[in-house]
């Protein structure tokens, strides 16, 4: 057998990810549905690695055709993906009997490969082997493979999707959010869609017979996997376990009401004037609801009335007083107050949020502002 430095990066980072899985499969914390897809993801892309380290270095199955039974994982990447996703943001996800459509590419795809496993006659056997061997396959393969990836493609946008409307929903609940606004859930996502893009160029290349790119595609698709494992590791199970998701109904245009448009100005001018004079937004921890029952009104009819009265969401209604805030402070009499301190006061309780939110709302940072003071 040829062994070479991709065979052995892989076989590494295989048993990097066999180890992650093992402890997300005994790890007691956190939510266990979510942890054992991840670690059935996990799993799957160590076996793939273990299978692509043996063909790199010459070794193949009596029966070649069972290296393609790991080829099948393809058709799950996606689909295990997307429910892991819908796991960590909805408390009340449950697999319903319609998911099992998704896996049927899978079942599909694995069933033509048994089938082949018993019945190629050894001949085949052996000229599959050689083409295993050299990477001399059809065009028609390479077509297939390709699709395949489009398949993970799409269930990663359906993911992406399905974060983006967790967090229109969560800007509609708290004014602060970034404990809760899964960073490293869309990291992974951006980590599977580069890992998938990489695959996509190391599997056309054979096509144009540069081994070059071949050996550096292997090389960048190894060195990203190794630092997205050590990175959804640490990012995944060191989120607060306070925040236990939201429910799927919430994600239907975020319970608009009904009020008429007088009504929607009415609540807005008492919710103008509740801010003012209660100034509910130096609570670090305010959210809708609390806001609601101050106001007298449903969380639904909250989030009309800013969503219409003011254009904004819960989020961006409650941060825009906390801005004004910070800039009465910075011109206020005592000018030793820093901003940090400033943020804190104004209800901010973080730097990096803070920045972010001034800079939208104001359009300078705070240290610009300051700066510009009398």
């Amino acid at each position: 057998m040829e062994y070479n430095l991709g065979a052995l990066l892989s076989f590494l980072v295989a048993f990097q990810l066999f180890f992650v899985a093992v402890y997300l499969l005994t790890h007691k914390k956190g939510n266990k549905r979510s942890n054992r897809l991840l670690a059935l993801l996990f799993l799957m892309f160590a076996i793939n690695l273990l299978d692509f380290s043996a063909r790199v270095s010459g070794f193949i199955f009596p029966n070649p055709m069972l290296h393609l039974l790991d080829d099948a994982f393809f058709f799950l990447y996606g689909p295990v993906l997307y429910f892991y996703t819908k796991s960590v943001i909805y408390h009340d996800f449950t697999f319903k009997k319609r998911d099992t459509w998704n896996l049927l590419p899978y079942l599909l795809f694995t069933s033509y490969v048994i089938f082949l496993i018993f019945y190629i006659s050894p001949e085949t056997r052996l000229e599959v082997a050689k083409k295993i061997d050299t990477a001399d396959f059809p065009a028609w393969v390479f077509v297939i493979s390709l699709f395949t990836y489009l398949h993970i493609l799409c269930y990663l946008w359906f993911s992406w999707r399905t974060i983006k409307t967790y967090r229109t929903v969560i800007r509609d609940k708290f004014s602060s959010i970034d404990g809760i606004n899964l960073d490293w859930l869309s990291f992974m996502i951006r980590a599977f869609t580069g890992i998938t893009t990489v695959a996509v160029i190391h599997n056309l290349t054979p096509i144009f017979g540069n081994m070059i790119l071949l050996y550096v595609t292997v090389m960048v698709l190894l060195l990203i996997s190794f630092y997205f494992i050590i990175l959804v590791l640490v990012k995944a199970l060191n989120q607060p376990a306070i925040f236990s998701g939201i429910a799927q109904q919430e994600t239907e245009k975020y319970a608009m009401s009904n009020l008429s448009s007088d009504e929607v100005e009415n609540y807005k001018n008492q919710l103008g004037i509740l801010m003012q004079t209660n100034q509910l937004y130096l609570n670090a921890d305010l959210n809708s609801k609390d806001l609601a029952g101050e106001l007298g009104v449903s969380t639904k009819v909250l989030s009309q009335v800013i969503n219409q009265g003011f254009d904004q969401n819960f989020f961006d209604f409650i941060n825009t007083f906390r801005c004004e805030e910070v800039k009465r402070l910075l011109r206020g009499p005592d000018k030793k107050i820093t901003i940090i301190e400033a943020m804190y006061l104004a209800g901010f309780n973080s730097k990096s949020s803070f920045n972010k939110e001034f800079k939208k709302l104001t359009g300078q940072t705070p240290s610009e502002f300051k700066k510009r003071l009398p």
